[in-house]
């Protein structure tokens, strides 16, 4: 066997291995220096994560946060209450709520939108049951525009389906609404390591007892995974490791995914970033390491996350930590070049500046400027785990929402399908994947069997990269997965039928293999590059028509053809070269319908009749 063919057959057995470990494990955390941590734990069949209409998920319903806010102040020799304040404001029907202030006579009103006329009909009101007010600080969020509810759209759908993979459904509902479905998102799932001497006996009673139900499955070596059907929120979560940690022992990794909850947060909250200039009370360079020191005083550049164009993921070489990388546009590099050229440390020794960081009005980092940024491209660090430093990044990529939400509705959705029409679908596809290989290696023998091995090796690999992607499977992702088995098991009989001819011909088997695949592969390349190419052109027009089931069925078809080329390449002539090598290769019937006459001397063969 040639070693080529050898070093091969190590490579594919070694993707395979991977692919199979990865589909075995129900749940995968993986976590390397420098290379994002991947974490996998969904619900469905081999760990994959199934669409609203396989599983069901989540539905929240957000409204425009529009209205009026009266701040409103009356003197002293006023005879004002918060009583007297309600009843002024349903004598002309206003829809809103009051409340008292800290300060003297001062009153909050909050409710629907005031207009011109409202407002001063509601001003009269409270003159005439009270007083005329000293001092009136009015907060208008007026209803949404058209394109104001366009753009949030845009951005919600950008935020919970960043990567093209989630299957969200996103959606407007009237004029100030917007409906969202999570597929899988409703529940928590709770992967829990406990040090050796826990004792893990009372952990599916204690789990009872606080009624988070009894779904607990062993994962071995004291690793245990629960799965509520109510959503853990921050508090909760912390409550359940708590509650663990007493009446069971000492947890060695803690984590909680699938929970609506990491939904929420991204969709509804929007990063406010602002980079302030550091004035400090002494040279930095005094210090060691070096950093400011109070007292210090802070002064806006003028430069903010809305000078962003882009913010990623990554990891610090040296320490491995999550950061979010940022690149700014030109107004925000030639910003913070002006601003790094000024104050860093190579430059200016004696500076007394530094960058604050602040997000959401919370500082996040305040880092010496040791060099001259010309182009516009840094970093935040602040304590960022995978998930936090994602969120933060996509929330920045996302930009501010034009219209502020809340969240008046929040529910489980069902299944559209339904459990048994779901294994009734797997049931008929099983069964018509077994017709196709039974035909096959009966009509092939052992290249049909190479043909099955093939077929097989290709759905661990694809479905492998389903999960690790990971990509959301709906209806139509199943559908495009099906087609694009039906052009693997294609490209096999390509080959076959050309070796066939090959040995028609009179050629050995190992010279009708390699002849024959030759002249199959411009039939395969070009075939799957057709396809290819109508897949990207599905993708393009679906992503910008907001075709859902276009994007599915166009994604897992373009990642299944990928891999059936890789197979049809690879996979299956490595095969057939294996059991050439193996001394199948005298035996050429094995590998046609045909019978195989014994090449001709020169002379005219005879007739059945003898020749007469």
């Amino acid at each position: 066997m040639r070693r080529r063919t050898v070093l091969l057959t190590i490579f594919i057995l070694a993707v395979l291995a991977v692919s199979a470990v990865s589909l075995a494990l129900p749940e995968i955390h993986i976590g390397i220096p420098g290379i994002p941590r991947i974490d996998r734990a969904a619900t469905g069949p081999l760990g994959l994560k199934l669409g609203l209409d396989l599983q069901g998920g989540a539905h929240l319903v957000y409204q425009a946060d529009t209205g009026t806010v009266l701040t409103v102040t009356f003197s002293d020799d006023a005879e004002a209450d918060l009583e007297t304040v309600q009843e002024a404001l349903a004598s002309v029907n206003y829809q809103g709520d009051a409340a008292r202030l800290d300060a003297p006579q001062s009153y909050r009103v909050s409710g629907e939108f005031l207009g011109p006329e409202r407002r001063e009909a509601v001003l009269q009101a409270l003159t005439e049951a009270i007083a005329e007010p000293v001092d009136l600080i009015t907060d208008d969020t007026p209803p949404p525009t058209n394109e104001q509810m366009e753009g949030v759209l845009d951005i919600i759908s950008n935020r919970v389906n960043l990567y093209g993979t989630e299957e969200p459904i996103v959606q407007r509902f009237g004029d100030d609404r917007i409906i969202v479905q999570l597929p899988g998102a409703s529940g928590s799932v709770v992967s829990v390591e406990f040090v050796e001497n826990a004792d893990v006996e009372k952990l599916g009673t204690t789990i009872f007892d606080q009624g988070y139900g009894t779904d607990v499955e062993s994962r071995g070596d004291n690793r245990f995974r629960i799965t509520t059907e109510a959503t853990l929120d921050t508090s909760e979560r912390q409550a359940l490791r708590t509650i663990l940690e007493s009446e069971v022992g000492t947890i060695v990794n803690y984590q909680v995914t699938g929970s609506i909850d990491d939904a929420k947060a991204v969709i509804g909250e929007t990063a406010q970033l602002e980079f302030l200039r550091r004035k400090c009370g002494a040279p930095i360079a005094a210090i060691d390491p070096p950093r400011c020191i109070a007292p210090f005083t802070d002064s806006s550049v003028g430069l903010t996350g809305d000078d962003l164009v882009d913010a990623y993921v990554g990891t610090e070489q040296a320490t491995g930590a999550w950061v979010v990388n940022i690149q700014f546009d030109d107004r925000g590099a030639e910003l913070f070049g002006q601003m790094t050229g000024e104050i860093n440390t190579q430059t200016n020794p004696q500076t007394d500046e530094v960058i604050a960081v602040f997000l959401d009005g919370r500082e996040l980092i305040a880092p010496v400027a040791r060099a001259h940024i010309r182009d516009g491209r840094s970093q935040i660090s602040g304590n960022f785990n995978r998930e936090s430093a994602r969120r933060l990044a996509i929330q920045l990529k996302s930009g501010r929402l034009p219209v502020p939400l809340i969240l008046i509705q929040e529910s489980g959705v069902d299944s559209i399908l339904g459990k048994e029409s779901l294994e009734l679908s797997l049931k008929a596809g099983l069964v018509g994947l077994g017709l196709v290989l039974a035909f096959v290696i009966a009509y092939y023998r052992a290249a049909g069997v190479v043909a099955a091995v093939a077929l097989f090796y290709y759905a661990i690999v694809t479905l492998a990269i389903f999960k690790l992607v990971p990509i959301t499977l709906t209806l139509p992702h199943i559908g495009g997965f099906i087609l694009s088995i039906g052009l693997a098991v294609d490209a096999n009989i390509l080959i076959f039928e050309r070796i066939k001819e090959e040995i028609r011909l009179g050629r050995s088997l190992g010279s009708a293999m390699d002849v024959g695949f030759n002249r199959a592969w411009p039939a395969i390349r070009d075939g799957n590059v057709s396809t290819l190419i109508t897949c990207v052109v599905l993708l393009w027009f679906g992503n910008r028509l907001g075709g859902g089931l276009v994007n599915g069925f166009a994604l897992t078809l373009l990642v299944g053809v990928l891999v059936s080329m890789f197979t049809a390449v690879l996979v299956s002539r490595n095969l057939l070269q294996v059991l050439q090598a193996t001394g199948l290769g005298r035996s050429a019937n094995l590998f046609t319908p045909e019978k195989i006459q014994p090449r001709s001397t020169g002379q005219r063969p005879q007739s059945a009749q003898g020749g007469q």
